[in-house]
């Protein structure tokens, strides 16, 4: 939750970045155009509401839904028909903003104007980011009232995921709904938290899955007493045991469940203590035969 709280100016992408080639113009975009013959020219062209340029001595070109390469091959296949031996560079100039709504459980919802290069996670840190009531699991964008993306948070903050963070159109809305069901793991492993089970693995959120997202055992981790403490049929608690190692993938959570991972025991095995008047006290490995004078 943190991750997405705070101040906005970190993840909004300004105006004057490198456009990948496969961005889709629209209304407001301008693009740069300079002519190259015995004179050098130079003309700045803005889309207008009906997605047209107007190039003098050309006339209008419709550039609206083409992407950034194809919209220089349309002007550079132009120019090179219509003006003879004329050269051009096209390159991209301003890019245009766009209006999205941030619904649900975000922390200020509301609507925002965004660059058009703005991702999900753009419009979520741009919106304060998510309320401890928010799901993290599910973050979806929504287009003309169908689904279009989902997007889980999980795969960015674990994994470095991004493939699923989609690129935002002007009236898109990203709705962020109630928390899904939490477990909590503590014990021997390396991050002990509260996780939030993704209704969309089903039957996959399981005991081993867990402990990946609490990031793995520490050494001194005893999985084969792994515990689960959970509310039964009978609204009661209840407690179930198992080997984390046999079982891990076929223990399926539930939402409240706590999975506890022991440690190993203190006392040491085979050995035995030297104590008093001898230079080096403390543990010995012990050994069939072995004689005090040994």
């Amino acid at each position: 939750y943190e991750l997405f709280a705070g101040n906005p100016s970190t993840f909004t992408p300004i105006s004057d970045v490198p456009v990948s080639s496969d961005y889709v113009l629209g209304p407001g975009d301008s693009l740069k155009v300079n002519l190259f013959d015995k004179e050098s020219q130079f003309y700045e062209l803005v889309i207008d509401t009906e997605g047209k340029v107007y190039l003098p001595e050309l006339g209008p070109l419709n550039l609206a839904g083409l992407s950034f390469s194809e919209a220089k091959i349309k002007i550079s296949k132009t120019i090179n028909q219509k003006m003879i031996g004329v050269k051009a560079s096209v390159s991209m100039g301003e890019l245009r903003s766009i209006r999205v709504f941030v619904l649900g459980e975000a922390y200020l919802p509301g609507s925002y104007v965004i660059s058009s290069l703005s991702t999900m996670t753009n419009a979520l840190v741009l919106s304060g980011g998510i309320s401890t009531n928010g799901s993290l699991r599910n973050i979806q964008l929504k287009r003309k009232g169908e689904l279009i993306q989902s997007l889980d948070l999980y795969d960015l903050l674990l994994n470095g995921d991004t493939s699923n963070d989609a690129q935002l159109k002007s009236g898109d809305v990203v709705f962020i709904p109630p928390v899904g069901p939490l477990v909590s793991i503590d014990g021997e492993v390396r991050r002990p938290a509260i996780y939030e089970l993704a209704s969309k693995l089903g039957d996959n959120e399981n005991a081993e899955r867990l402990v990946a997202y609490a990031g793995g055992l520490k050494a001194s981790a005893y999985p084969k007493l792994a515990q689960i403490e959970r509310i039964g049929e009978n609204d009661l608690r209840t407690v179930v045991n198992f080997d984390l190692n046999v079982q891990g993938k076929k223990t399926v959570l539930k939402g409240g469940d706590m999975l506890m991972i022991p440690a190993v025991l203190e006392e040491v095995e085979r050995a035995v203590t030297v104590q008093g008047h001898v230079y080096r006290e403390g543990l010995k490995a012990w050994h069939p035969g072995i004689r005090l004078t040994d």
